[in-house]
């Protein structure tokens, strides 16, 4: 006896239609990445918050050390102040001998958009003031005789910088949500204490 074949379903049958849009495919796999990412994070220096590591600013401490020190010994820190440059984001993991640095890229790269915006922004204002400090020191190298002020004016400025990215980086700046607002509100007044005092 001849039995009718069993049909299987095609791709364009109503079991296989499913209303499912592209965004909603690539919120699902955001979704999974950063599930993924923040299983690795714990116990790194990347912030299981905003997938930013802090220790990229090291680059502007160095700096800020290096300003202190040059009034100590102008001509043997001028070489290194003359050669001092910035690094993005991502070049500095590249460089550096850290055991996690491709994760902190990866998790650069999926830290959450507004967070990465303002990290970003922060980043490119302290590379700018950097870079016209540096010019500015190295002018009064020759300059008159007050180069610790200048030094230490440069130092200070560069400090105040350095906090407020360092701020987004581990998660105190609020979104418009006002997550963390109370913490926002206390650094931006202590910063402008910081700027006062400096």
């Amino acid at each position: 006896m001849n039995l009718p074949k069993r049909q299987e379903p095609s791709a364009t049958s109503p079991e296989f239609q499913e209303d499912v849009s592209r965004d909603a495919i690539a919120m699902a796999f955001q979704k999974a990445m950063e599930s993924h990412l923040r299983s690795h994070v714990p116990g790194t220096n990347i912030n299981e918050q905003t997938f930013l590591a802090s220790d990229y600013l090291n680059q502007f401490h160095e700096l800020a050390m290096l300003l202190e020190a040059l009034p100590t010994d102008p001509s043997g820190f001028a070489s290194d102040l003359h050669s001092w440059h910035a690094v993005d984001y991502e070049e500095h993991f590249h460089r550096s001998g850290l055991n996690n640095k491709e994760l902190a890229i990866a998790a650069y790269r999926r830290s959450p958009e507004k967070v990465r915006a303002q990290f970003d922004s922060a980043v490119a204002r302290l590379q700018g003031e950097a870079l016209r400090l540096v010019a500015a020191v190295a002018q009064a190298l020759d300059g008159p005789p007050d180069l610790k002020m200048t030094c230490d004016g440069a130092a200070a400025r560069l400090r105040v910088l350095i906090d407020d990215a360092n701020a987004i980086a581990n998660g105190y700046l609020a979104d418009e949500d006002g997550g963390k607002g109370g913490k926002s509100s206390q650094i931006t007044i202590d910063t402008l204490f910081r700027l006062r005092r400096d």
